[in-house]
């Protein structure tokens, strides 16, 4: 059975996770200096603090467990209203301030600058234009996912839903997250490729039935890990799958 539909993984896939903090902290800080006032430096600064310290706030939560959504939401409103501890400014209503901690991960993407890969856009254009179906799979929430396509100016590519914790209702990437992105996408699992630079998330894709490639952009390879994105691509620029793909 062919492959029809692909779904990319964010971070280590088709985004730099060295520069994305970066990104994320510039576009935080347009977004609330625009909204509460201050230097935009400022509330950069007091994010990367809070990224420096990322494990404090989420030492009580349990993101693969049984209520994983409610505690991954729960961090979220934590850090959101720690940037206004750290930047020493007055915290807005407890209402306002859920909003905030719901779009702020979209908004500060969007307005953060670019953090693809160089060869991410060029190879998604490719297999669009070639027919198949873009998708993501990601444990980011989907506002985050689309505000990161939107920066990289490549929103335009993806036609299936930005696959994100919030949509799947699970933060884990286990059999039944693969399973309900077939399951959404409408498709059987088989016409489906998962691009992850995790290993373990491609084997719970395989699992669920999907087919799977891990990418490794550093370190040693092994046979059926690709290196960059252009593996994908053959000769006449359409997809080739590498052994055990």
């Amino acid at each position: 059975m062919s492959v029809t539909h692909l779904f990319f993984d964010l971070h280590g896939t088709i985004i730099d996770p060295q520069r994305n903090p970066h990104c994320y902290a510039a576009g935080l800080g347009k977004v609330m200096s625009a909204r509460y006032g201050g230097a935009s430096e400022m509330w950069a600064a007091a994010n990367q603090r809070i990224l420096a310290d990322w494990d404090s706030y989420y030492t009580d939560l349990d993101l693969c467990g049984d209520d994983g959504i409610a505690d991954m939401w729960e961090g979220s409103f934590r850090t959101t209203r720690a940037l206004f501890r750290l930047t020493g400014t007055p915290k807005p209503p407890h209402d306002e301030l859920l909003a905030l901690s719901r779009t702020l991960p979209g908004d500060a993407t969007a307005n953060g600058g670019s953090a693809l890969y160089a060869d991410t856009a060029p190879v998604l254009r490719h297999l669009h234009a070639a027919g198949y179906a873009i998708g993501t799979a990601s444990t980011s929430v989907s506002g985050q996912v689309r505000g990161s396509l939107v920066a990289g100016g490549i929103l335009d590519l993806f036609t299936q839903p930005l696959y994100g914790a919030d949509l799947a209702e699970r933060f884990c990437k286990d059999d039944l997250y693969y399973r309900s992105i077939a399951a959404r996408a409408n498709v059987p699992p088989a016409q489906c490729l998962i691009v992850d630079d995790d290993a373990g998330a491609v084997a719970a894709a395989r699992h669920a039935g999907l087919r799977a490639v891990q990418i490794v952009r550093r370190g040693v390879l092994q046979q059926g890990i690709i290196r960059t994105l252009n593996a994908l691509l053959g000769a006449d620029e359409k997809l080739q799958l590498p052994v055990n793909g």
